[in-house]
């Protein structure tokens, strides 16, 4: 794993006490790695090389502007017909289109050219073990006869431009003020960049338990980059360029909040709770999150809170453009109930010796669903670019 350690800071964790609020001075020092990973990166290799991938299909046939990805694309043409190429579609086919779910198993396992399980499966890749070892089989025949060790040692530099840039973006701030909003300290924060990968993607996944703990987020590049026959002459490297501030706050923070809140929400008193209010997911919010992806009511739930939380963290930040962001999630995006969590999370937030974490306030933005008829979702969709954030 190619590491840079880019940023040691320590901080003081807020400490709620049952009966009165005190701060502790408990100094802990933290390391956020950006780094690359074999054996990610080499299933998106096998991505690449595929005509009906769905994240490379509707793609510029040269991707030049994504200089790894022209790369990988000539390095490895003649294995495009390989049988790991074929796998890799079969399994995003059997999982999840996006990748999210081979991903996640992907970090069960130690990086090529190893292929051992060093962490506990979730439930799913449990139930589906078999069929995650004959994947890492597969993977590590493809990296051993296509030399995909070469090819990383070969565009070295490029990688390390890459992890020097993204680290270039990453607010500092960010991990202790999320820490201390959710109430939750966690020991490593890793973020895997992915610069063969043709568009913006963010994925966030957790592994491990307790203090061996990690959260990671992978993420594609931020912007094209002008094609340079010479890939050692790079400058610049698909982690910058404009609007890089905000895609990474919106991949990056949103993905996080992910890991401190679906895990919560994942438990079953949480879901049979979110459940009772389910007839809210009218038609009409139905057809805007579904070309989002989030095809039920609990998956509306889950991306309501994260979203919500991402809104209170950049607040708490002092992003520049919270009201575009704002505007994005509750307009653009259609997550209409965002202004009504906000105005109940001050509650939240202004009684801290109360809710010393997330989860116990949990159970309040749950409720709140409660309040809302079939016909005030209809009306909120119907109005929502009324809305003014300014």
């Amino acid at each position: 794993m190619n590491k840079l350690y880019f940023l040691l800071f320590t901080f003081s964790l807020l400490s709620y006490g049952q009966n009165k609020k005190t701060e502790r001075n408990n100094v802990e020092q933290k390391e956020i790695e950006v780094v690359t990973n074999k054996t990610i990166e080499t299933f998106m290799i096998l991505r690449s090389l595929s005509d009906s991938d769905p994240l490379f299909k509707y793609r510029k046939a040269d991707y030049k502007a994504k200089p790894l990805i022209y790369a990988a694309r000539e390095y490895f043409k003649n294995f495009k017909n390989d049988v790991a190429v074929k796998n890799t579609q079969e399994i995003l086919a059997e999982t999840s289109m996006t990748g999210d779910l081979i991903l996640q198993g992907l970090l069960y396992s130690n990086e090529l050219p190893k292929t051992n399980l060093k962490y506990g499966l979730n439930p799913y890749w449990k139930k589906n073990e078999p069929e995650l070892k004959a994947y890492l089989k597969v993977l590590k025949h493809f990296y051993d006869t296509a030399n995909v060790e070469g090819f990383l040692k070969k565009y070295h530099q490029f990688y390390q431009g890459a992890i020097v840039e993204a680290t270039s973006h990453l607010d500092k701030n960010l991990i202790p003020i999320m820490e201390t909003y959710f109430g939750q300290s966690n020991p490593h924060y890793n973020l895997i960049i992915i610069p063969i990968s043709p568009f913006g993607m963010g994925f966030g996944a957790n592994v491990g338990t307790g203090k061996g703990k990690i959260l990671y987020q992978i993420i594609s590049p931020a912007s094209d980059i002008h094609w340079n026959e010479n890939l050692t002459d790079y400058k610049e490297f698909g982690y910058s360029g404009k609007g890089s501030d905000a895609y990474y706050r919106d991949l990056v923070a949103h993905e996080f909040c992910h890991s401190f809140i679906t895990p919560i929400i994942e438990q079953k008193k949480y879901q049979e709770r979110i459940n009772q209010t389910d007839s809210l997911f009218v038609p009409e919010l139905d057809s805007i999150m579904e070309k989002q992806s989030y095809g039920h009511w609990w998956g509306f739930v889950n991306e309501h809170m994260v979203r919500v939380a991402s809104i209170r963290i950049s607040k708490k930040l002092d992003i520049k453009d919270l009201e575009e962001m704002r505007k994005d999630n509750v307009v653009d995006k259609g997550f209409i109930l965002i202004p009504d969590a906000e105005k109940l999370l001050e509650e939240y937030e202004n009684n801290r010796e109360k809710y010393p974490n997330f989860e116990n306030f949990l159970p309040k933005l749950i409720d709140q669903f409660k309040n809302y008829t079939r016909k005030d979702i209809e009306e909120k969709i119907r109005f929502r670019k009324e809305l003014k954030f300014e």
